[in-house]
């Protein structure tokens, strides 16, 4: 049993089998009798290498993994560059940039990694050069310490060379009125991150209060960009203080006034936050941007939640 891409089929073909009729039949008898299932390129990153060994453990026979970075021969440095990204939670910008970056990991050549919000596994150092500076500091820009893997929140513009990984460490809390256009709510949260100079592939998830939760707009926006959308009841909102409360939100909810936007944030980055970091001192959150308004019909706000044991 074989899992191939069409342009990988040959390479391989060719280290299993001769260019003799003999050497063909008896790999075909291999196939038939299910004894060698093997991934020859979907890959770690594809889920093939997985499946490979699942069907393997299910027929009961050898699993052969041909991806360079899974080999069990301790020959290369046994990591995919793009699994590590995975595990970590960060998502890829810049494709194209991928196989620079895995070659040189395979070759242990070290990369320049700025990382100033820590989100990066810290037990990568022998293939990782960390560059200083924390969340505030500018990126460098000089060609000695130019960075050729940066991972942050905030927006990071491409550049020939550099790999970008975003840091979905953001939840955005959202308020709106009645009838949105569909585009509505994704146009004001694009308007308000290129204001602030934010990454929207950062965006973990949306939030607002229950009752707007299936608003078309805001599901539509929560949909293109692939975050969750999470609705808190008016019990969990109004009672988050918050520094922008709106009496209209108070008196249409028989509520004290409270802010929708910046408590459906906080709360969102709270729970997010707790489930991610588990163990050590937790997570940290803060209102990294409180209410804004869009168009005078929608209220945005931005909560980050990171590790509150990072340095």
């Amino acid at each position: 049993m074989f899992l191939w891409a069409p342009w990988e089929l040959p390479c391989a073909l060719l280290p299993l089998c001769s260019r003799t009729k003999v050497g063909t039949r008896r790999l075909w008898r291999w196939i038939r009798q299910g004894a060698l299932p093997s991934a020859c390129c979907p890959g770690t990153g594809g889920g093939g290498n997985a499946l490979t060994r699942h069907i393997a453990k299910l027929l009961k026979a050898v699993p052969v993994i041909t991806t360079a970075t899974d080999s069990p021969t301790g020959k290369t440095i046994g990591v995919s560059f793009d699994l590590l990204v995975r595990d970590a939670g960060l998502r890829i910008l810049d494709w194209d940039a991928l196989p620079r970056a895995q070659a040189a990991l395979l070759e242990r050549y070290p990369l320049r990694l700025w990382d100033p919000c820590a989100v990066f596994p810290e037990a990568v150092p022998p293939y990782f050069e960390r560059l200083p500076g924390g969340e505030d500091a500018a990126q460098p820009d000089n060609a000695a310490a130019f960075p050729a893997i940066t991972a942050h929140w905030r927006h990071v513009p491409p550049m020939p060379g550099l790999l970008r990984l975003a840091a979905p460490r953001l939840c955005v809390g959202i308020g709106c009125r009645k009838n949105l256009a569909p585009e509505d709510a994704l146009s004001a949260i694009k308007e308000f991150f290129v204001a602030h100079g934010l990454e929207v592939d950062a965006v973990a998830a949306l939030a607002t209060v229950r009752e707007k939760k299936d608003d078309i707009s805001l599901r539509c926006a929560a949909d293109r960009i692939k975050a969750p959308l999470y609705g808190f009841s008016t019990d969990v909102l109004a009672a988050r203080h918050t520094p922008n409360p709106s009496k209209a939100a108070g008196k249409r909810f028989g509520r004290a006034p409270f802010s929708v936007c910046e408590a459906a944030a906080l709360a969102c980055a709270e729970k997010l936050g707790s489930e991610k970091f588990l163990t050590g001192k937790g997570a940290r959150v803060v209102l990294l941007f409180p209410k804004y308004v869009v168009r005078k019909r929608v209220t945005l706000a931005v909560a980050l939640f990171s590790d509150g044991g990072a340095a």
